[in-house]
């Protein structure tokens, strides 16, 4: 199916560049229907009808290649692929049933892992779909929205890193410790409810001003590791398997449409979780943890000024309209406790721009850094001591090629990968994704 797929973008490509000929007029305005198309498959004469009664749906497609050209364990080439399948119900559309929604997401992971096969299982992991390979649940959940959806209510399977925890300008990153940062996912046991994974849960979100959210989850503590939950129901509610708590509280600034309105969003996050750990030199009866997240735009573009005609008055060039190309810079701080915490202190922080090349308006270039501070300081082969930290630098630019196409270039250099004496690794990579 890929290869069909491969092949048929291949030739929409070559049409649009006018190196398929001759093509009748019908074929080349069905080419450009596709070509724009939200989806590649379109509309089936049933997504918008659907829609219209508020029921929506997507398929899609991430297929990465990896290759380690140098240092970590060995070098080599893996490959990693993830489809997503994504449904939601409006019930206020569907039946009158006024701020309620359903909405479940599956996945079907294959392929390999290239930190762990190539790079001895380092914990900043190169690629952030990498996992066990199988079809899992990863959410199924119930939301009831209250006072025009300033108070809401989510429960079922839950993914704590859909909500909770999150920079919006990190999404563009490959290296998994932008998305579930290793604060959380190395100090709550098997990672915690974060892709793949989730877990029964309880969420509660409050926007009692425009500039201000809170929000807050209770989920099931331990999700098991993904080879022993492997479809996603492994679900044990019981006391004894602990729970895990996580709260933000979100602030937003220069949300105006001025000129110099340049949008910022601040999060302060804080954890804990009462599943028991198995190491048993930990003398925490249960884990915590804080975290910080800043995502500021530094420059927006403005569009160019419009120009029009004004009776009797000759011209008049209206004020620019604002966009979101421009410069955003992030960071991440988390902390947890040294005498329970695999990695007690983590940062990370960097760039991106979107539209950085002109006519490229929906490119973004990212450039970014994480360190993490390890407590349990490995010894190396010789007896040494290591460094107890990990590093990862990364540099991205996502292409988007249509609504439904894009493709990712990206780069990575790996220090002190677990903080061992296996040596840095340069990690070169590919990122595709198509929706269907």
């Amino acid at each position: 199916m890929l290869t069909a797929v491969v092949g048929s973008i291949g030739f929409i490509i070559a049409a649009q560049a006018g190196e398929i000929s001759p093509l009748s007029p019908q074929t080349r305005s069905s080419l450009a229907s596709i070509w724009t198309s939200p989806t590649f498959t379109g509309d089936w004469s049933l997504r918008t009808r659907l829609a219209d009664e508020g029921i929506t749906f997507n398929v899609q497609y991430a297929a990465e290649g990896w290759s380690n050209v140098t240092g970590g364990e060995s070098t080599g080439t893996v490959y990693t692929g993830l489809m997503t399948l994504q449904g939601n119900v409006d019930l206020q559309k569907l039946v009158g049933w006024e701020g309620a929604s359903v909405s479940t997401r599956w996945y079907w992971l294959s392929g390999q892992d290239i930190s762990a096969t190539n790079l001895g299982n380092n914990i900043f992991t190169v690629s952030n779909i990498a996992g066990f390979p199988t079809f899992r649940m990863n959410e199924l959940w119930f939301q009831q929205n209250f006072m025009n959806d300033r108070i809401s209510i989510r429960v079922g399977q839950l993914a704590a890193d859909s909500q909770f925890g999150v920079s919006t300008y990190e999404n563009v990153f490959l290296n998994g410790t932008f998305a579930w940062s290793p604060d959380l996912s190395t100090n709550i046991p098997n990672g915690g409810p974060a892709y793949p994974m989730g877990a029964p849960g309880l969420q509660l979100g409050l926007t009692p001003l425009n500039w201000l959210t809170y929000q807050g989850a209770v989920f099931q503590g331990n999700v098991f590791a993904q080879n022993v939950n492997r479809h996603g129901f492994r679900w044990d509610l019981s006391p004894s398997n602990g729970y895990f708590s996580i709260h933000e509280l979100i602030l937003r600034t220069n949300q105006g449409a001025g000129v110099n309105d340049l949008p910022g969003e601040f999060k302060i996050g804080g954890w804990f979780d009462t599943a028991s750990d198995p190491d048993a030199s930990n003398t925490q009866p249960w884990n915590y943890g804080l975290y910080f997240i800043a995502d500021q735009m530094l420059y927006r573009v403005p569009q160019p000024a419009s120009v029009s005609v004004i009776a009797n008055s000759g011209q008049q060039t209206a004020a620019p309209s604002l966009t979101d190309k421009g410069l955003g810079i992030f960071a991440y701080i988390g902390l947890a406790p040294r005498n329970s915490s695999v990695i007690n202190f983590y940062v990370d922080g960097g760039l991106n721009y979107k539209g950085l090349i002109p006519t490229r308006d929906n490119d973004v270039l990212g450039v970014g850094f994480a360190y993490g501070h390890l407590n349990n300081n490995p010894q190396g082969n010789d007896g040494s001591s290591n460094p107890g930290y990990e590093m990862v630098l990364e540099a991205t630019y996502q292409i988007v090629l249509t609504p439904w196409l894009s493709f990712q270039p990206d780069l990575q250099y790996v220090m002190q990968p677990s903080s061992t004496d296996i040596p840095n690794a340069l990690v070169l990579g590919a990122h595709a994704t198509i929706s269907f």
